[in-house]
């Protein structure tokens, strides 16, 4: 192990970041002035969003290894520090924009803030679901949710979206109990324009003041592969014509290649998945990756007849992609899936 590293984190124009700290319970943690301290035990994860009060061209971490008492485990010390104190950085500031008179910065919106929820939820008709819902929305705060395989009619759930913050909805409803796609949003923080729907999508226009229009294709894929390539074809179409930036995202019910399906059972499609990608390729989409469990569908059958795919996904045309270059996608564990 290493005694110590040091990176350098450069910027070529002034800039303010924003955002927030989330650091897990045992986590031990310290600031002071300008460096945040921080204490991190083995096997444990933070996510660091750091929130500067005045623009920072240059940010120093360094990460040392050290001992707490002989009796503990190896603990991890994290040191974030600006370069500059806040009166250089002032200086510099005012050196650059000779008009600003304030101490408060100009307030620009950050690009990576608009949070959307897509939910493969098998069924939205219960107090579990309820329950489960309230926890995400209440931990990742969306201004969009995306509600797939509900199995009901939105109307059974009466004003409990309402009660929520989601006053505003287009909704295809489940046939019998096969499919269904909700998009819901709140609009005291987004618009939201619908312009086509059907059994396997929804295609809206996405606004939010200080942003760029963008679109949203939200995709449920139909199991029967018939009308699996009526879905393509529609999503092709629609690349033809497309020059706003473009998401597309959801349960796509295909994989492209063998390293997106775990199973005893040997009855890889090579050829389907093969379809797939020229699929993809064809409407000009990049995959967005992502960061958790990798493949997102299981049987939930045990041991060698359990199997395991990515079937879910979100994609972008290149205008998407320059419109939010640190857009992440996350998949969140199967906790709440039932």
């Amino acid at each position: 192990m290493e005694p110590q590293e040091s990176e350098n984190h450069q910027t070529q124009a002034p800039h303010m970041t924003t955002g927030e700290i989330t650091l897990p319970r045992s986590l031990i943690h310290k600031m002071e002035g300008n460096t945040l301290s921080l204490l991190l035990e083995p096997g444990t994860e933070a996510l660091h969003r750091v929130d500067t009060i005045w623009w920072i061209e240059q940010l120093r971490l360094t990460i040392e290894p050290g001992w707490s008492t002989i009796s503990r485990p190896p603990i991890h010390s994290f040191q974030m520090a600006s370069m500059r104190t806040v009166t250089q950085d002032h200086r510099r500031i005012r050196s650059i924009l000779p008009g600003l008179v304030s101490d408060h910065l100009p307030n620009y919106p950050s690009m990576n803030s608009m949070k959307l929820l897509i939910w493969n939820c098998c069924g939205a008709g219960n107090n579990t679901f309820k329950r489960n819902l309230r926890e995400l929305l209440r931990t990742h705060k969306p201004e969009i949710l995306v509600l797939m395989e509900t199995k009901v009619s939105f109307s059974s759930l009466g004003n409990f979206f309402n009660n929520l913050g989601f006053s505003a909805s287009t909704v295809v409803d489940p046939i019998g109990r096969m499919g269904g796609i909700w998009l819901l949003w709140d609009t005291a923080h987004v618009n939201v324009r619908t312009s086509s729907v059907s059994n396997q999508h929804i295609h809206a226009t996405i606004h939010k003041e200080d942003y760029e229009e963008w679109v949203l294709s939200a995709v449920y894929a139909s199991l029967n592969p018939t009308t699996r390539e009526a879905l393509w074809e529609e999503l092709e179409m629609t690349a033809s014509n497309m020059n706003q930036p473009w998401l597309v995202a959801g349960d796509f019910n295909d994989f492209t290649d063998h390293t997106e399906r775990r199973s005893f059972t040997p009855t890889h499609n090579f050829t389907r998945a093969q379809r797939f990608r020229e699929r993809i390729n064809n409407c000009n989409l990049m995959d967005l990756g992502s960061v958790g469990p990798r493949l997102t569908w299981t049987n939930n059958r045990q041991g060698l007849a359990n199997t395991m795919e990515r079937l879910d996904r979100a994609m972008s045309n290149a205008q998407w992609r320059t419109l939010f270059p640190e857009g992440t996608v996350r998949t969140l564990p199967r906790t709440y899936s039932h």
